[in-house]
């Protein structure tokens, strides 16, 4: 490695101080990096897009984005390990660049290290040191011992970060939306969301939404752990001690060559003269060392040459050993102060913490694909329905409708006969039907047609004998159990609904 091209001041740094490190570096290369951070994810992104809509699946557009980070984190990396060199490639070549890198690592990254909440260390580790699979436990364990709860933290602050971005972004479009396209109440709201289109488009916003915050904090995520990785490497290895050594060693040199130089200029008018007198100088005596210094030797230097020589004839010279002695980390304060917990304490915390928390993302990993798993079934299961079977039911809400066809005289007895013979849909839609018609003529009103569920449990207040409210309540929301939930009453709880008005009229 080229320490003495490094382009950032190499020292050991606090977690917090490489940290800020890191978003300087990102903010010097802005430019290049978001440029190819946008030629890489964009279009996959925009890939994700259209494969949910082909599949009929919005989610996939948010579920997608998110599971392939580990592999849009090469980009910024790239860039930052070439930038820190004073050498910030363009986006073509950091694209290009990405076939001289391994995949095997990233594959990993994308399985069953997905939940890993130290990618930002590990990622430069695997990619750029290339270290053999033997070895690569060992140097993780010696590289990420102090800096395990400090990357946890980083990735939980950075989801915070990102999560607070995206509600903002939401918050301001719907700011800018005319108050004409809002909804008036909670109730349109719900009726909103009801609508495949509309569920659609807000799945599309959210996962633009998604991806712009993504694209903003996620370069600031690898940044930070990538000077994380330098300043632990500096530490491990003392490379600001071995710059120092290489930026001296280089001024040496060119102290050394400027002096040759002059030395040279100097000798070039006494050449001839040096060359009269070669034969001469030939036959001259040769001086000693008091001769050549001008300073004679005394009896003290030849006292510390015998001992020089004593010292290197002892057999313990050049030999090595340890003293081990307990010493205060901290100079005795005269105050009282509160004991601090001891690191390795702190260190054992912080260990248990970010092991609790890769336990909790797995257990939330297995949640996610059973519920996927699930999901997919009964979306299996739903598209296994023939169309007579999808068209009944279409009727049987439809028949829900206060103005369709007449009611029977004698509504009780009809709904209990449809309820026996197993058309409990059927018979349940007939109750509500009849009820709220019922229930219009006692409140004297017209019944509204595009009146909804929600209304009537809103006109059901308005009536003044409890009884009656209570069994027009109850029986609107049997009917929207059964209706959108497929959870339909026993028995006992029709004889019940049946039992007075407004199934059986009362004469009064």
């Amino acid at each position: 490695m080229q320490l003495e091209r490094i382009g950032v001041a190499l020292r050991p740094r606090t977690p917090m101080e490489a940290m800020d490190l890191g978003v300087v570096m990102l903010r010097a290369h802005a430019r290049p990096l978001w440029t190819a951070w946008f030629a890489f994810t964009l279009p996959i992104f925009l890939v994700c897009l259209g494969l949910a809509w082909l599949l009929g699946m919005p989610w996939l557009g948010l579920l997608l984005p998110w599971w392939l980070r580990p592999l849009f984190d090469r980009i910024p990396l790239y860039v930052l390990s070439r930038a820190v060199f004073e050498q910030a490639p363009t986006w073509r070549a950091t694209l290009r660049g990405q076939r001289q890198w391994p995949w095997k690592r990233t594959l990993a990254a994308l399985t069953w290290l997905r939940v890993d909440t130290n990618r930002a260390l590990r990622l430069p580790m695997e990619l750029l040191e290339g270290v053999a699979s033997t070895q690569r436990k060992a140097r993780w364990r010696v590289l990420s011992r102090p800096l395990v709860g400090v990357t946890s933290g980083l990735t939980w602050t950075c989801m915070a970060f990102e999560l607070a971005i995206s509600l903002s972004l939401c918050i301001f479009a719907i700011w800018l939306l005319p108050s004409e396209a809002l909804p008036d109440s909670m109730r349109n709201l719900n009726q909103a969301f009801a609508l495949p289109a509309f569920r659609h488009a807000l799945a599309w916003i959210v996962s633009g939404v998604t991806y712009v915050s993504m694209s903003i904090v996620e370069p600031l995520y690898v940044a930070a752990g990538f000077a994380l990785y330098l300043n632990r490497r500096t530490q491990l290895e003392a490379w600001d001690i071995d710059l120092a050594f290489r930026r001296l060693r280089q001024r040496l040199i060119e102290a050394g060559v400027a002096m040759a130089l002059l030395a040279c200029v100097m000798c070039v008018p006494s050449i001839a003269h040096a060359a009269d007198k070669r034969a001469e100088a030939s036959h001259a005596p040769t001086q000693n060392i008091a001769q050549a210094f001008h300073q004679p030797v005394d009896e003290k230097d030849a006292q510390f040459a015998s001992e020089a020589a004593d010292v290197y004839r002892d057999p313990r010279f050049g030999q090595e050993h340890k003293v081990l002695r307990w010493v205060p980390r901290l100079p005795p304060n005269p105050t009282p102060t509160k004991p601090l917990p001891p690191l390795w304490l702190a260190g054992m915390f912080a260990n248990f913490g970010a092991g609790v928390l890769n336990v909790l993302l797995w257990g939330l990993l297995a949640v996610v694909v059973v519920a996927l798993i699930v999901f997919a079934v009964r979306h299996l299961q739903r598209g296994a329905i023939s169309p007579q079977e999808r068209n009944e039911k279409s009727k049987v809400l439809r028949s829900s409708a206060v103005h369709d066809i007449p009611l029977p005289e004698d509504l009780s007895a009809a709904v209990r006969e449809q309820w026996r013979e197993g058309h409990r849909r059927e018979a349940l839609a007939l109750l509500y039907r009849g009820s709220v018609q019922r229930a219009a003529m006692a409140l004297r009103m017209q019944p509204p047609i595009d009146a909804t569920e929600a209304d009537w449990l809103q006109h059901a207040r308005s009536i003044d004998d409890s009884a009656r409210r209570e069994r027009l309540i109850a029986i609107v929301r049997t009917w929207q159990l059964a209706a959108y939930a497929d959870r339909y009453p026993g028995d006992a709880d029709i004889d019940v609904l049946l039992s007075g008005w407004p199934a059986q009229q009362v004469v009064s």
